[in-house]
């Protein structure tokens, strides 16, 4: 196939590797996405079409191909068991980029005469990757209502993305030799600069972070996301997703800066330390439970993995990374299976929903684990209802009740760790959740569903790429999510 153009990381990076002909090679065996409109190969100028087309089918390769070199396997299917995804390079007019069960989404907007494309960055193009790859591995984090599980979709995004470009050996030759020992700000760690440049320009210096829409080298520490405001200037945090993601990706990303120096300031060395911290976070994230508190937890089994597969070398290294970013990560413990007593016939779930407290035909959403850190062991989760007086009178949102589980076949044989869900503390996290989410623009309702109630509660106008909506599910208007921005 005849090369084609491409730019390697962002278009406004600074100091970052220039535009080059490259051939754009092919996806890894398994899922894979259906970029449109499609063109052929060739040169092609920014801005066009066909630019486009082939900036945004390199980057989505380089993104699967990274996950498959730190999952150590191709991901086989997107969630919904299927084999392809579309993705759209300009799906309208907007400063953003989606990703919905449907596919993916990038928009472009111009400003003062300034034209930009989304799907031209491959931070952002890796970035909405990682929300698809996260959705297909850990399909019971869609509807969880809570701020830390949202932003842990988010901060998993941008970790893809850094992932990505550290894997390209000329990016990484060129982060040594600005800052050997990863201690200063850099193209790579500056994620989304032209979208952020543009950001900036149209809503003000206090929108997003200088230089770039996010910076994984920071000092944010965590807080109880629920303490948080809505909204806040970008040098401070804020319960918004975006926002408060900055806190893991900043323990991450100095995760891989730890790593890195035990070792010698090159290159190659870095690209080590990214795959190996990449290799843990994907264990991490298959394991983790869908719990309100799931940075902490992320982190813990990150340890886990390092110490179970790769023999604790790097644990001190995980620890204070997360320390620095205010989360105390504890030396690795194994839970242990409380067996099931299953005293009546059949494959446990009677037993189960009972642990769980939901109803006896409550549905059960099982997510398989594949671990090398477990032998035949599940995620579970079941809802409850809960009801959203005073922040969308006369809605509600599905709670979910979860557990990890150990399975012979289909079925369940006993319940790992604590179950998480039944109690006013999570609905008080639901809530907080769902407050931020009306204050942001990111509820709308669906036109059956507003005839159905009359919202009294403080509106702000939704977003075009608003993350929740209201419809009517079982015949009560419910609050769903959509997709993630």
């Amino acid at each position: 196939m005849p090369p084609v153009t491409f730019i390697p990381n962002d278009p406004l990076a600074v100091n970052g590797p220039p535009q080059r002909s490259v051939s754009p090679g092919t996806f890894p065996a398994g899922a894979k996405f259906n970029v449109i409109p499609i063109a052929k190969p060739g040169s092609y100028m920014p801005h066009t079409p066909e630019f486009d087309y082939w900036q945004a089918l390199c980057a989505l390769i380089a993104g699967m191909r990274t996950w498959a070199a730190v999952d150590g396997k191709a991901l086989a299917k997107w969630q919904g068991n299927r084999a392809n995804l579309p993705v759209q390079t300009n799906a309208g007019d907007d400063l953003n980029a989606f990703y919905d069960r449907n596919g993916l989404q990038f928009f472009s907007h111009t400003f003062n005469g300034s034209t930009v494309h989304a799907s031209e960055s491959v931070d952002v193009v890796t970035h909405e990757e990682g929300h698809a790859i996260l959705d297909a591995i850990r399909p019971d984090f869609w509807s969880a209502p809570f701020i830390e599980i949202g932003a842990q979709h988010e901060a998993f995004g941008d970790c893809v993305a850094l992932l990505t470009a550290l894997s390209d050996k000329l990016i990484t030759d060129k982060v040594v030799a600005a800052t050997p020992d990863l201690s200063g700000k850099h193209f790579v760690e500056s994620l989304a600069e032209e979208l952020g440049d543009a950001i900036r320009r149209e809503f003000g210096p206090d929108s997003v972070e200088a230089g770039a829409l996010r910076h994984a080298l920071n000092t944010f520490r965590w807080v109880d996301p629920t303490t948080l405001p809505p909204s806040a200037t970008a040098d401070k945090l804020a319960g918004e997703v975006h926002s408060f993601a900055r806190v893991f990706v900043g323990a991450f990303y100095d995760t891989i800066r730890n790593i890195y120096a035990t070792g010698p300031k090159t290159s190659a060395n870095l690209q080590a330390a990214a795959q190996r911290s990449g290799s843990l976070l994907a264990a991490a994230m298959r394991t983790v439970p869908a719990a309100p508190r799931i940075f902490e937890g992320v982190g813990k089994r990150m340890v886990q993995a390092e110490a179970t597969l790769n023999k604790g070398k790097y644990v001190a290294q995980i620890q204070a990374a997360f320390a620095a970013h205010g989360m105390t990560i504890s030396a690795p413990a194994a839970s242990l299976a409380v067996p099931l007593e299953r005293r009546t016939r059949g494959d446990g779930t009677k037993e189960l929903r009972a642990r769980l407290g939901v109803a006896s035909g409550a549905k059960i959403e099982v997510t398989p684990v594949d671990s090398d850190m477990h032998d035949d062991f599940a995620h579970v989760t079941a809802f409850r209802s809960l009801s959203l007086t005073g922040v969308l009178p006369g809605v509600e949102i599905p709670v979910p009740v979860t557990a990890r589980v150990t399975r012979r076949g289909t079925s369940i044989t006993g319940v790992v760790g604590d179950i998480v869900g039944a109690s006013a503390n999570v609905d008080s996290e639901a809530r907080a959740f769902v407050q931020t989410l009306v204050s942001n623009g990111d509820v709308r309702v669906n036109a059956t569903a507003a005839r159905r109630i009359a919202l009294t509660a403080p509106q702000v106008t939704a977003r075009r790429t608003a993350t929740h909506e209201v419809r009517t599910v079982g015949g009560k208007p419910t609050l769903v999510r959509v997709g993630f921005a």
